[in-house]
């Protein structure tokens, strides 16, 4: 019988498959202990199992930001060129009017003019970008490994940034306890921004929540916040 959170659930199963590699395995395997937990209890909520989210993905944050930031700056260019390469003549000539525009594969599959095409044609498509990116995360992989130093380098850089990013948050909550009447929607504000940190929300940043912060302290007459910053 499935869980009656199962929805949330498969939400949480689908992030932990989006681990990045390079992930540490103590981080894959308390993720999935931790999932593996609320789902063995009937009694788990939908709060509970927010705050795993949110808890495993701050761990996460540093090392998917570091990756990412080595591999990602050519890789839809990288996995564009590699689906065409795997495409017939015929079904390559489908996409020429879309790419010599400057439209990406993986937009353009997501649009109505895709699903025109023939399902062989669509099928064609859509196993060439599925083998694409396996290749492009191979690459990747590689490309991290082989960079180990500026790797570690960054994950230490995005850890701190998480810090920061978080130490904001807790501003605006602080914030929220000083006027009443506007304690639950501040309060919501810095439960969204943490809810970026659960890997199935926009991650979130510094800036974002500094203007909140000065959006609130205009708010509420706090001049002190309002220029509230973290190093």
């Amino acid at each position: 019988m499935a869980h009656q959170q199962e929805e949330i659930f498969q939400e949480f199963r689908n992030a932990i498959e989006r681990l990045v590699p390079l992930t540490p395995k103590e981080v894959i395997d308390e993720a999935k202990k931790l999932a593996e937990g609320l789902e063995s209890n009937e009694a788990s909520t939908p709060e509970q199992i927010r705050q795993a989210l949110v808890y495993i993905g701050r761990k996460e944050f540093p090392y998917r930001k570091a990756y990412l930031e080595l591999c990602a700056g050519d890789e839809e260019a990288r996995l564009q060129e590699i689906v065409l390469h795997k495409l017939d003549d015929a079904t390559k000539a489908l996409l020429e009017p879309v790419t010599k525009y400057g439209v990406h594969i993986l937009d353009f599959v997501k649009s109505s003019q895709f699903e025109e095409f023939s399902d062989d044609a669509k099928v064609a498509i859509d196993n060439a970008i599925r083998v694409a990116h396996d290749l492009v995360n191979r690459q990747c992989d590689e490309r991290a490994a082989s960079r180990a130093e500026s790797y570690k380098t960054l994950v230490a850089h995005w850890a701190l940034e998480a810090e920061n990013v978080q130490k904001l948050i807790d501003v605006l909550k602080d914030m929220a306890e000083r006027d009443p009447q506007w304690r639950d929607e501040i309060l919501s504000r810095a439960r969204q921004f943490e809810n970026g940190f659960s890997m199935i929300e926009e991650d979130p940043t510094r800036e974002a929540v500094e203007k909140e912060i000065s959006y609130w302290a205009g708010v509420l007459g706090d001049s002190e916040s309002a220029g509230e910053t973290v190093e």
